[in-house]
């Protein structure tokens, strides 16, 4: 059985969906055939490989012009020196310019950037780059000069929405509309992710629901988590901390348990408490996730409720 993102991985630049505006450039570039060097950069799971490919194809036509590389595989000079150079000065017959993907560019190092800079600079007529990052910032700027920058956005939640419930219904997956929009909370955008969880959910012996989602993605319930802030709200805070503590000890990722909060938050539709959340999430993300983080958030929590009060 294949799997949901290979099965559903867009084959046309109409069928990526999200981002329209740079969809519709990456089209006129087809159009016309011709393309500068570019720079796809944005999250993940928003359609930066897959956009890449396929306007690699519509150009070509044929494998022989095009060069993938991974670059958090192949990332040293040495790759650029050999692989890369070397396939910049090949000639392929009936073939206008080669392509060059670089995916996961910004993980190269600066040498091999600096050393990049130099063949783009000299085969730019016969052999255009796609360099594909996540943050562009790692980009060596003098590079970033000669690129097209075009950005990729998270996919807005009712795109993705919309496009599970065409793949669920297409592939018999019994699932609930409130397990659904749980799946587009948790992607963040993110349209590879969403498919991944809905994949889990394939096997399952009855109708997924939130509680499903839950289980198979291994996160805190969001009815505990919720139940922790109601009580530090109402200033029971013995009773919140001794909750808090039964769920740190299930080992929980840090920054799994803190977006779970902040989801917890959302839903509370409380901005005060979405503020608190989101500065204990920069501290935790950041690589300060101990217990003492929560505590402190908890505090700031309290210290909310009081000026209110």
């Amino acid at each position: 059985m294949d799997l949901l993102v290979n099965k559903y991985q867009p084959s046309e630049i109409q069928d990526i969906v999200g981002n329209e505006a740079t969809m519709e450039l990456v089209s006129l570039m087809i159009e016309s055939r011709d393309m500068p060097h570019l720079l796809f950069t944005g999250p993940p799971g928003t359609g930066k490989t897959t956009c890449a490919k396929i306007l690699a194809r519509r150009l070509l036509g044929n494998k022989e012009g095009l060069l993938e590389l991974n670059a958090s595989d192949e990332r040293g000079i040495d790759t650029v020196r050999t692989t890369i150079k070397s396939f910049a000065q090949r000639r392929v017959k009936d073939c206008e310019f080669k392509i060059i993907i670089l995916d996961e560019a910004d993980s190269m190092t600066t040498t091999a950037q600096q050393a990049m800079r130099r063949v783009m600079e000299i085969h730019s007529s016969e052999c255009r780059f796609i360099l594909i990052c996540n943050v562009f910032t790692k980009i060596f700027e003098p590079i970033q000069s000669r690129c097209a920058i075009l950005r990729f956005d998270r996919i807005e939640q009712s795109v993705i929405l919309k496009r599970l419930k065409e793949i669920s219904e297409g592939e018999g997956i019994r699932i609930t509309a409130e397990a659904l929009d749980l799946v587009v909370e948790l992607s963040d955008g993110d349209m590879r992710q969403s498919l991944n969880i809905l994949q889990a959910c394939i096997n399952s012996p009855g109708t997924v629901d939130q509680d499903y989602i839950i289980k198979i993605i291994g996160l805190p319930s969001p009815k505990r988590i919720e139940k922790v802030l109601q009580r530090l709200l109402k200033r029971e805070v013995e009773e919140a901390l001794e909750m808090f503590d039964e769920i740190w000890e299930e080992k929980f990722d840090p920054l799994d348990l803190i977006n779970s909060f902040f989801r917890a938050a959302k839903n509370m539709e409380s901005y005060e408490l979405l503020k608190v959340i989101g500065l204990a999430n920069l501290r935790i993300s950041e690589g300060v996730n101990s217990r003492l983080q929560f505590y402190g958030m908890f505090w700031d929590i309290l210290d909310m409720g009081s000026k209110r009060l």
